[in-house]
């Protein structure tokens, strides 16, 4: 049985501890504050919670497979269900509303809006990247050879996605669409490889999905698992860093003292002492207005991709609360009123969070700089005995590639052997 300390309580680490624990590891979480669940709770103002991230995700066979894997499964814990799609808003004031997990329904979207499709063709010749993508990126750590000239062939990975939107689109609009959310992201297109476009083919295969109740709610059910894996939670324990012994990683340092560990699995989001930092250059997340509109606002669907200049995303994450991301180039009301949204006389709430308090509140993850990225990005070149993952790590800071990425390294770890009956 391997002791493995777990440092930070949110998704990333709690969905570890939840697998390695019923891997029959000996299991201790640390986290810094009074409770699990770490931005699934969202950001609360007063009486308001306000997601930073939109609290949708696709590939829900990624929560199916951690709940499976770590206890009950997901139906006895969480109830999930399918959410129509994404609205979006163009500067013409063209509004198309594009289902997810239909291609048909695709189809008609972007016929109805724009007269033609050339979406859903070029989404149709992306199954061999996602199964490439899934296969060798995804579904195990990747090692040197993960990337090798077939893979990169495969990926067409020199390729970026700047150039792929030129390549396929001869509508601007139609080229926002894929652009925009890796601009807010903090991402620049020039530098991000194409094949970063297969999250679209995803969304089209698998849809969106919601949890009922909201992320808090996903939070609650990990904490739920946790107490039912008999995980040992230390919360008021912020960790600093890892101890290391020659070239081996023993533990990590705490406010309390030093934890000894076999394997220190880094969830936390900020980055430890005693490990040298990436060369990466970290995203610098886009604003965030977060706004409370009152019981007559306009009825807008959950998701909203403003492809305007510049360009915004807003989303409600729960009742009247919305996340406006923007680069704020000005009052983001006032540009949504030149697409035809104007939500002014509505608002009874607002709080601004520029890029600095964002980044203070945790990890964006790193900036695309090419396809090696994939690689360089903290996780599979790490000392022996330190596991990370989360939104500094790699894959990526969503929830589906944080989902793939704790099932990857629980299976890397295996489980304990039972013990053989006397």
């Amino acid at each position: 049985m391997a002791r493995i300390v777990v440092v930070g309580g949110g998704f990333a680490g709690t969905s570890l501890a939840a697998r390695l624990a019923k891997l029959r590891h000996e299991v201790v979480l640390l986290e810094a504050s009074d409770r699990l669940g770490g931005r699934l709770r969202g950001h609360r103002v007063g009486d308001g919670v306000w997601q930073l991230d939109p609290d949708t995700f696709t590939l829900p066979g990624v929560l199916r497979d951690l709940f499976r894997k770590s206890g009950r499964p997901l139906d006895a814990a969480l109830t999930i269900a399918t959410v129509p799609g994404r609205r979006h808003v163009f500067a013409d004031r063209t509004v198309m509303d594009l289902p997810m997990g239909r291609r048909s329904g695709q189809v008609d979207a972007f016929v109805e809006a724009f007269g033609v499709d050339p979406w859903s063709p070029w989404l149709d010749t992306m199954s061999d990247r996602w199964d490439t993508v899934r296969r060798r990126l995804l579904n195990q750590v990747p090692d040197e050879d993960a990337l090798d000239r077939s893979t990169r062939r495969t990926l067409e990975a020199r390729r970026t996605l700047r150039r792929e939107t030129q390549r396929v689109f001869d509508d601007r609009q139609l080229r926002r669409i894929v652009l925009d959310p890796v601009v807010l992201a903090g991402d620049d297109p020039r530098l991000v490889p194409a094949a970063a476009a297969v999250v679209h083919h995803v969304e089209r295969g698998f849809g969106r999905w919601a949890v009922d109740g909201g992320m808090p709610a996903l939070a609650d059910a990990l904490t739920t698992r946790l107490q039912e894996r008999r995980v040992e939670v230390r919360l008021h324990t912020a960790a600093s860093g890892i101890t290391r012994d020659g070239g081996s990683v023993t533990g990590v340092t705490t406010d309390g003292g030093p934890v000894e560990a076999d394997v220190v699995a880094w969830c936390a989001p900020w980055w430890p002492d005693g490990l040298p930092e990436p060369t990466l250059h970290p995203r610098i997340p886009a604003h965030r207005t977060l706004v409370r509109l009152a019981a007559d606002a306009p009825d807008l669907p959950r998701d909203v991709a403003i492809h305007s200049d510049p360009p915004m995303q807003l989303w409600e994450s729960s009742p009247g609360c919305w996340t406006i991301t923007h680069h704020n180039a000005e009052d983001p009301l006032v540009a949504l009123v030149r697409v035809g949204v104007d939500l002014r006389e509505h608002v009874v709430e607002r709080h601004d969070l520029r890029p600095a308090d964002l980044v203070r509140l945790g990890h964006w993850g790193w900036q695309w700089r090419g396809w090696r990225t994939m690689l360089e990005r903290p996780g599979p070149r790490l000392p022996p005995g330190l596991l990370m993952a989360g939104a500094h790590a790699y894959p990526g800071g969503s929830l589906e590639e944080i989902g793939l990425a704790t099932e990857a390294l629980a299976e890397r770890l295996g489980p304990v052997p039972r013990r053989p009956a006397p």
